[in-house]
């Protein structure tokens, strides 16, 4: 992989950027997301024009942020900050919900790149507890871990929840809705919230009484989550 063949593996946003790279942000999808993008999303056409650049990696649909999507994504975010001359300071944030905000977690947890923010939507906070939180789940797991036997001490390992100490202290916005059926609020933000707060790390929490899984949000929540996000590019 490298930048001639990066848009095989990774979807740049390189079209819609106006002038030097401000930002990078780094998106991660929910489970089984497929999708090879090939554009940028209307709402952040705004922000491409002001230097902000979005990064897709094509992950696998069941990645669980394992091992090699953590090297894969950072091999990605190499190459785009090579070929673009990304200075040292150039904020990077990484988006996702579901499993997507789980992925962005455990990429703060992991990756040897330094995180500016992290912005987490309905996240799994623990993937010990989430492995038999659905019927449809352990499979994913057991095949994103590389392992049809007992796969406890991996997922403890990789869960914020057990180790909080391993995420970066950066910025975080973590939103979860009450009305999440797929994803338990209470297992899952509230108890990650709970252990960074006591930690002191800088954490915002916006619980939607509105919201199911990931959405529809709230005008307060996207207006919360808009400010946040400007804070960080600014």
């Amino acid at each position: 992989m490298n930048s001639s063949d990066l848009r095989n593996f990774a979807y740049v946003s390189e079209d819609y950027l106006k002038g030097p790279v401000r930002a990078l942000v780094v998106n991660f999808p929910g489970l089984g997301g497929m999708e090879m993008k090939s554009s940028l999303d209307i709402q952040d056409m705004k922000y491409g024009q002001r230097g902000v650049l979005f990064i897709y990696p094509f992950v696998n649909p069941w990645n669980w942020m394992n091992s090699k999507t953590v090297k894969f994504a950072d091999e990605v975010l190499d190459i785009v900050i090579g070929k673009h001359k990304i200075r040292k300071d150039c904020p990077i944030i990484v988006r996702g919900g579901s499993m997507g905000g789980y992925s962005v977690l455990a990429y703060s947890m992991f990756t040897k790149h330094k995180l500016s923010a992290v912005i987490a939507n309905c996240p799994v906070t623990d993937i010990y507890f989430h492995c038999t939180e659905r019927p449809d789940l352990p499979r994913t797991f057991h095949d994103a871990m590389g392992s049809y036997g007992d796969i406890s001490k991996i997922l403890k390992d990789r869960s914020p929840n057990w180790h909080p100490e391993k995420l970066q202290d950066i910025r975080y916005f973590i939103i979860h809705g009450f009305n999440d059926k797929s994803v338990n609020k209470a297992a899952h933000s509230d108890k990650l919230v709970k252990l960074m707060r006591k930690k002191k790390m800088d954490v915002t929490y916006i619980e939607d009484d509105k919201m199911a899984h990931c959405g529809p949000m709230k005008y307060e929540t996207l207006a919360a989550m808009e400010k946040f996000f400007e804070e960080i590019i600014k």
